[in-house]
């Protein structure tokens, strides 16, 4: 598809979808951080904490994602269908192992690394409930974000767009529900996160 679309054509078809993802992306790391704000102030600051948490996952996840995510639109312009398969799996596979790494190392050190984020003794509870939702589902977002970018770099940028908005959408239908409607509180939005990204990875892989 990409080797035969015009370039004036292709960029705005991959352009437009990449934008509407990061936006909701966006939109959604803030609705959390709302909807946690309506329970307490420190609640809201262990979000905060977190957050540093899930930027280390997102950094990971994109960096396999676009390193491999380059690779293959070279490997797939010179037509080597086998070789970019490798590296689509090498990439992927790769992010699930990582994520199950950051997921055991950081359950194992929960409470000295919400400490080591910046919590005090007020935040250390919420930062750990919900980070610890965070980082069970590492594997899932890490392998999210390298099928994201994989999609596009295959050019199916509008496939991947659908997969991260609707775990997007999901997200924050369940933060009300579940932080106020079944009263969980901090890990109803961490909760919430996880099945989300859990729903955008299953989109995306399929």
């Amino acid at each position: 598809m990409m080797i035969e679309t015009p370039v004036n054509k292709l960029i705005p078809k991959l352009a437009v979808p990449t934008i509407i993802s990061m936006l909701v992306t966006s939109i959604y790391n803030m609705a959390d951080t709302f909807f946690v704000s309506q329970i307490s102030t420190s609640a809201s600051a262990a979000v905060g904490i977190i957050f540093s948490v899930q930027a280390m996952i997102q950094a990971i996840g994109f960096m396999l994602g676009m390193g491999s995510g380059n690779c293959i639109s070279r490997t797939l312009g010179s037509r080597d269908d086998e070789r970019a398969e490798r590296i689509a799996a090498t990439g992927f596979f790769t992010a699930l192992i990582i994520g199950v790494l950051f997921c055991v190392c950081g359950l194992s050190m929960l409470n000295p690394l919400v400490r080591f984020l910046g919590a005090t003794d007020t935040i250390a509870p919420y930062a750990k409930e919900y980070g610890q939702y965070i980082l069970l589902a590492a594997p899932i977002m890490m392998g999210s974000f390298v099928l994201n970018n994989l999609l596009r770099a295959q050019g199916y940028a509008f496939n991947s767009m659908i997969g991260i908005t609707t775990g997007g959408i999901i997200n924050m239908i369940l933060d009300p529900l579940l932080i106020f409607g079944f009263d969980m509180g901090i890990a109803g939005a961490a909760i919430a996160t996880a099945v989300g990204q859990c729903i955008s990875f299953s989109i995306l892989l399929y």
